[in-house]
């Protein structure tokens, strides 16, 4: 069995402090059932937020799989008979639409950054690239980068626990991934790493041999914050008037990458997916210029066929 992420530990938690203590907490586990559950679950979606406002969907669902998984255990330890989890309803959460920026947002984004902020330049130019979630890019060191092959390594994830240092720890797949970078990409990396090496020797030391590659201490030895660099990338894009999320730009490649025909298991691999349908059920409403290439291709095929004269 794999263990459990930080954060995945450190939102259990905060879901059991919450809401299932406070409500269950001194309830018997025998007398607990799917009406008990429905009950609750309907309370926190009615008044369970701050304020006595309602609970969002999403956040009732998390202290449902808190619940379904404890209850579960304790059919294991024999406490109780079944797991009533299971016949207990939980709020439906939909799915959050992808809404990737438009190109020209995209470059414009990119080029104020460059110019502005050459770390966070390098960050996005990246985010857009690679496709990499930002934790995968704050965990990048200069042993990863292949500058030859034009090639970088995404190898693990940088991620804040609630009042805890940062931790790093696998990627979300538990995966590494070689990701192919282009020659221009190589050249602003290659800047990139001469400038860190130069600002630490300004500061009286060198690069560590591990050092990251987005680094807020001379020798690079500790990653920055993803939280950090999501704010900075807030800024930036309010200042420029666009709608965009720091990860709206990992849609962005793959939805670029679709539309431009290339096949899904690059794709998926390029992202990180797990396998290849997520990658399909989460981007399929992007694919039209492919699906476009793929009638064109069809209508050449009938080209040379004899069509009826018109008579």
């Amino acid at each position: 069995m794999r263990p459990i992420a930080p954060t995945t530990v450190s939102s259990y938690r905060a879901a059991m402090d919450r809401y299932i203590l406070p409500a269950l907490g001194k309830l018997p586990v025998r007398q607990v059932d799917a009406a008990t559950l429905d009950a609750f679950y309907t309370q926190l979606r009615t008044e369970g937020g701050k304020n006595g406002r309602p609970l969002k969907a999403s956040t009732v669902h998390e202290v449902h799989a808190v619940l379904s998984g404890a209850l579960k255990q304790a059919v294991v330890w024999g406490w109780i008979g079944h797991n009533p989890a299971k016949q207990a309803t939980a709020p439906s959460v939909q799915k959050a639409d992808v809404q990737p920026p438009q190109a020209e947002d995209a470059d414009r984004l990119l080029s104020a950054a460059m110019a502005e902020d050459p770390e966070l330049g390098l960050f996005l130019r990246l985010a857009v690239m690679l496709g990499a979630r930002r934790g995968e890019l704050c965990a990048l060191r200069w042993l990863d980068i292949d500058f030859d092959r034009g090639e970088v390594l995404i190898a693990g994830n940088v991620v804040r626990v609630p009042k805890e240092a940062l931790v790093h720890k696998d990627t979300k797949t538990h995966a590494k991934r070689r990701v192919a970078v282009g020659a221009g990409t190589v050249e602003v990396l290659r800047a990139r790493r001469v400038a860190q090496a130069k600002d630490a020797l300004a500061c009286g030391t060198t690069l560590a041999a591990n050092a990251y590659m987005f680094s807020h201490v001379p020798d690079g030895s500790k990653p920055i914050d993803p939280d950090g660099i999501s704010h900075r990338f807030l800024r930036l894009a309010r200042r420029l008037g666009v709608n965009c999320r720091l990860h709206d730009l990992r849609h962005f490649m793959v939805t670029q990458l679709v539309a431009g025909g290339v096949d899904w298991r690059t794709v998926s691999g390029r992202a990180g997916h797990a396998d290849g349908h997520m990658t399909l059920a989460t981007y399929a409403h992007f694919q039209q210029a492919q699906d476009r290439q793929a009638a064109e291709f069809m209508e050449s095929l009938l080209a040379p066929a004899a069509t009826p004269d018109a008579r």
